[in-house]
């Protein structure tokens, strides 16, 4: 059974519906001509190519069925966050579950790794330089 999250939306309440794996390929290939599907392909600079009209009006409606230019129009930034957040949440849930431990892992890792590195520097005593008298 797909997750669901319901968000308030320019007085509406829209249903966000967790996606297959080819939904979110073909979504993808969609919304970023040229990617194939594959996020690793999408040109981070072509981003910035966009207009926000065109983002606002056109792209999210197609990621949200049922949300029309008219919504958008009618609604608060804050209520398109909790759009695209709860699209994350339904359909990225399991990946961020098992994400956020490998990252802590690798930090633990990490920091570790550089607690065991030997260090460059001489070392030095209390008395360093002086000499004792027998």
């Amino acid at each position: 059974m797909p997750r669901t999250k319901k968000v308030s939306i320019a007085g509406r309440e829209l249903v966000v519906e967790e996606r297959r794996i080819g939904e979110l390929k073909q979504l993808v290939a969609d919304l970023f001509p040229g990617s194939g599907g594959k996020l690793s392909e999408i040109d981070p600079s072509k981003l910035f190519d966009l207009e926000i009209d065109d983002i606002l009006n056109k792209k999210l409606p197609e990621l949200f069925p049922g949300l029309t230019a008219e919504d958008v129009d009618n609604a608060y930034m804050s209520e398109i966050e909790a759009l695209v957040e709860a699209f994350v949440d339904v359909n990225f849930f399991g990946l961020r579950r098992l994400v956020t431990p490998l990252m802590s892992l690798a930090q633990a890792g990490m920091a570790q790794g550089a607690a065991q590195t030997p260090s460059t520097k001489t070392p030095t005593s209390p008395r360093g330089g002086t000499t004792r008298k027998r």
